[in-house]
Order: structure tokens, then sequence, then C-alpha cells
């Protein structure tokens, strides 16, 4: 009955947008709030896209990977893990463009009284139902030698690990900016973070392969828009980071921090992640998925054809 509801609410927001019942012409792309997405949404307060791309801002990744399976968007920006996962259940998927590797920007924090990963034995965590979340948990773990059931797990949507936490309810939490600011101020500090699984995590936005041929002009425009908002970003900092804090809502004194632990990929190492076949990006998305089995994060790697295209990147930024 949970996830009916869950299907019926996500279906009636999407339906402000474009309709549940029919696609429409709207290049529908999805995403969760995390800076590396921002300058999506910094393009469109410029006014660099039309009325025929739509951004979808839903609570989580697993919310536009939900809305992915239903039909309802024609891409999103994901985690390359949670593209891949997708693959392997059939969903036919092409990553266009490779946003962030997070180096750093993906954190568990945890309650001052606890100061390294082992001190989690019999500690309650709490994460997001996201590879992600199940990733860096996987790893902490590892790097502390604890085993599978060292630590008792709750499943909490980012924005109530503050709430959980303050009232004692949870030890420590998986999270990434603008959370773990907030997680910062009352306290929390970081155990871990991405920077020790560097090129594991890796930010992208995958296209439908049959919205590819149908809705070639929006999808270029998207990423022209994208690449003139991180154009913004380096000209005029202040202004840009004052525009995309509107969405992100950090404290004042943290706006600054916004991209820390994020590795922000120009133009030209796009061109060389997503050329040929396969591709840099497709063989490191094999290595990836075969880390995701041992991790019994997927049952079997998937097959990866024409993954990946670079023929919607603009020629210079």
């Amino acid at each position: 009955m949970q996830g009916w509801i869950t299907r019926l609410l996500l279906c009636l927001s999407l339906t402000v947008i474009s309709g549940c019942d029919s696609p429409g012409p709207a290049l529908r792309i999805g995403t969760n709030v995390w800076p590396g997405y921002e300058p999506l949404y910094l393009a469109r307060e410029q006014g660099l896209y039309d009325h025929h791309i739509k951004l979808v801002e839903l609570p989580s990744a697993s919310d536009v990977m939900d809305a992915l399976r239903m039909g309802h968007l024609e891409g999103g920006a994901l985690s390359l893990d949670e593209v891949l996962s997708l693959v392997q259940e059939g969903q036919d998927l092409v990553v266009v463009l490779v946003f962030s590797f997070s180096a750093g920007a993906d954190v568990i924090m945890a309650h001052p009284d606890i100061k390294t990963l082992g001190d989690l034995r019999g500690k309650t965590i709490a994460l997001e139902t996201t590879a992600v979340g199940a990733l860096m948990l996987k790893n902490a773990m590892e790097f502390a030698e604890l085993q599978d059931d060292a630590l008792h797990i709750r499943h909490i949507g980012l924005s109530d690990h503050l709430n959980a936490y303050k009232a004692g309810s949870i030890d420590a939490m998986i999270t990434f900016e603008p959370f773990s600011s907030e997680l910062a101020h009352a306290g929390a500090h970081v155990l871990f973070d991405s920077s020790a699984i560097k090129g594991q995590i890796v930010d992208v936005l995958a296209i439908r392969r049959e919205v590819i041929t149908q809705q070639q002009r929006p999808i270029q425009e998207l990423i022209q828009g994208y690449f003139q908002a991180r154009r913004m970003l380096r000209t005029t900092p202040a202004a840009a980071l004052a525009i995309m804090n509107q969405r992100m809502r950090m404290p004042e004194d943290d706006v600054g921090k916004m991209f820390d632990g994020l590795e922000l990929a120009d133009i030209a190492e796009n061109r060389r992640l997503l050329s040929g076949d396969p591709s840099p990006l497709s063989r490191h998305s094999d290595h990836l998925a075969l880390i995701m089995v041992k991790q019994k994060l997927m049952m079997t790697p998937p097959a990866l054809k024409h993954f990946t295209t670079p023929r919607f990147l603009p020629e210079s930024s």
C-alpha cells in the first residue's frame, strides 16, 4: 500500500509538469538537490531554457529513478551507479554528460563522541535507500573491518537527518551538501568521505535512448545552457552562488563551500570520457558494475553497448 501511495503522489507531482498519461513534447529532466546539478537551475534562472526543457526537482535520487522507471521523465541527473542499476533492470539509458566526480562531497558524519569508523560498532546510522549510500557504507565498513551486522541501519530521507540527529535517534548519517553544513552546525563531524573511494561516485546526465533521436535540439540546448551557467560560476562566482543558494539554502557562511569535494568535468574532459566505443566512461562503468556485484548492490553487471555519446557537447566553453 505504501509503495502505491508513493507512486500516486509522484504521478500527481509530475502532472503539474506535463501530465502522467501522455509524455508530451517537453524534455523532462529529473534531479534531486545536489550541488553538482545546480548549474542546470542557474541556467534556467538566467532564461537559457525555453518551454521545451522542464527541470523536475524530486525529493531524492530514488524518486528520480522511480520516475524514470514509470516513464514520467525523458532523462535524469543521477550517480553513475544508479544509472547502472536502472540499465541492469532493463532501462535503456545513454550518458550524454558527466557533471562531476565526488572527491569528498559525500560524507559519513557522526556524533562528536564517535572518533573513528570503528567506534560506529553497535551505533545507528541513517542513509537513503540509494546506491550511493550503500557504496559509502560498504566501503567505510571495509575500511574499519566491520561486519555487515555491526551497525543498526535506518533508511531516512536526507531532509529528516538533522531532526533525527538532534533527537538522538541516530548516531551517524551518510549525507552531502546542503545537509552536511546543517549537521556540522549541530555538532556532527566528518568520519569518512568519498575522497577515499575517488572515482566510484560519478554524477551524470542519462537520457532514454529513444529520446536521443527524437529531441536532439532540446538535449543540446540543455547541455549548452549548463556550460554557460558554469562559465558564470567562473566569471561572477558571488552572483552565481547567491542565485544557486536560493534553492540550496545553505548557511550564508558556508555558501562558498558549495562545490568543495566536487571535481567538475569541463567540456574537454567530457569529450574524452564520452568518446569511443567503449568510451573511457563505459570502461569505468564496467569496473564499477563489478564492484557493485561484489558488494551485492546488483546481481549481475549490465551489458553496456553504445552507453555514452559526446554528440551534444558544445564545441567550447
